[in-house]
């Protein structure tokens, strides 16, 4: 049975890749550095919108973050319209609340502040808004009919990517599992990554999000997708993150570790948008939807321990993110480097305050997030992994993480 899994998958990653030979994916243009979220309103004026819908969370308005970017747009002439009701795992009652609102009010853009709820949400809003496809129709591979709206984003959390990505997760909370929009029409048109905006955030946060990115980083160089192109950016993700990312969540005003950040996270999700990502995310998908964990922990929670199930099979492929990311000694074998580099981020991990197990995860939970990462992996979405993983290896992997 297992052989069959792994024959299917395998197929499946084939026909990923055949795919992604005929699909362009484009690339938003970046404005980068402090300050640079100005710099895109004023060119958001210069295009002559009228009334830009603004998807957020509420506590990013409350802060007055928000008011700090929206003012520029003011200043440009253009009127703006809140909608702030985007929660953590946006679900599809707040997406289309989103379309309701932007057709209501006449809106000829969007503009997505936030970290990557908000952006995921922004980017179906703006599609659904600009025509008259649904959110349901949309959910697959390359079932958006049309571009939609303008689409623009600022993220406040380097974490996700998404404002480099063709992909919005949402969770269908009537079944409590993550639905899947994929399609290069979601890639927004330019992209502000601002540190001056992420200096507030808190350093949980900044911790989770920030190995969030260094998951898409590690997976997308594991993939056996990976291109040269793909690898530039994603060993470069992993190197900056593994220099600055402690800085920043123990010194949360430091631009400099900031902005690394921000850069790694946008050139990680640059990179997972092509090759796809792996184990670590079909794990944590699940322990989202079904405990209600944060994206960016959750893969914390998962990432050295699908590490540790590799080790044997992609020691190659670890060792080389070992040297990217300056760890280990060039004496060592790949074996040696790749174990390494399991600790280094189990170490990382712990200096920065990331939990190593999760309260909500009940032991009579643990097959069912199993068989459901296993269908997310296995299935439809053919994650290029370097080694599959068996029923009972998942399980081991998923009891590791339960409270002591």
């Amino acid at each position: 049975m297992h052989f069959l899994i792994v024959l299917y998958s395998r197929a499946m990653a084939v026909i990923s890749r055949l795919t992604m030979k005929f699909i362009s994916v484009p690339s938003p243009m970046i404005y980068s550095g402090a300050g640079s979220s100005a710099a895109l309103c004023g060119a958001m004026g210069r295009f002559g919108y009228e009334r830009v819908l603004v998807v957020t969370d509420r506590m990013l308005v409350e802060l007055g973050l928000v008011g700090r970017v929206t003012a520029e747009l003011e200043k440009c002439g253009v009127a703006v319209v809140i909608y702030d009701a985007i929660l953590p795992d946006p679900d599809f009652l707040q997406v289309e609340g989103g379309i309701a609102c932007c057709k209501s009010a006449g809106c000829d853009a969007v503009l997505a502040i936030g970290g990557g709820s908000s952006l995921d949400a922004a980017k179906v809003i703006a599609i659904g808004a600009g025509s008259e496809q649904t959110v349901r129709k949309m959910e697959g591979f390359f079932k958006v009919s049309d571009r939609g709206l303008p689409l623009y984003c600022i993220p406040t959390t380097a974490g996700t990517g998404s404002e480099a990505t063709m992909v919005s997760v949402i969770t269908d909370t009537a079944t409590s599992t993550k639905c899947f929009i994929v399609d290069p029409k979601l890639v927004p048109d330019a992209v502000a990554l601002d540190a001056s905006l992420m200096t507030g955030l808190p350093p949980a946060i900044t911790a989770a999000t920030g190995i969030d990115a260094l998951t898409h980083a590690i997976e997308s160089s594991l993939a056996t997708e990976a291109t040269d192109e793909t690898l530039k950016k994603s060993l470069a993700a992993t190197a900056m993150i593994f220099r600055y990312l402690e800085t920043a969540v123990k010194d949360g005003e430091n631009l400099e570790a900031r902005e690394a950040m921000a850069v790694a996270s946008c050139y990680a999700g640059a990179a997972f948008t092509v090759t796809n990502v792996g184990y670590v995310h079909g794990l944590a998908h699940q322990l989202g939807a079904l405990c209600h964990v944060p994206h960016g922990l959750a893969n914390a929670l998962f990432l050295p321990h699908v590490l540790d199930f590799y080790c044997d099979t992609a020691a190659p492929q670890m060792a080389r993110i070992a040297a990217a990311a300056g760890i280990g000694d060039r004496a060592d074998s790949e074996q040696e480097r790749a174990k390494k580099l399991v600790s280094a981020v189990r170490d990382l991990e712990q200096r920065i305050g990331v939990p190593t197990s999760c309260d909500a995860l009940k032991p009579q939970m643990v097959e069912e997030l199993a068989r459901r990462a296993l269908k997310e992996s296995h299935g439809l979405y053919g994650y290029p992994v370097p080694k599959y993983m068996r029923r009972d290896e998942c399980e081991a992997i998923v009891r590791k993480i339960l409270p002591a």
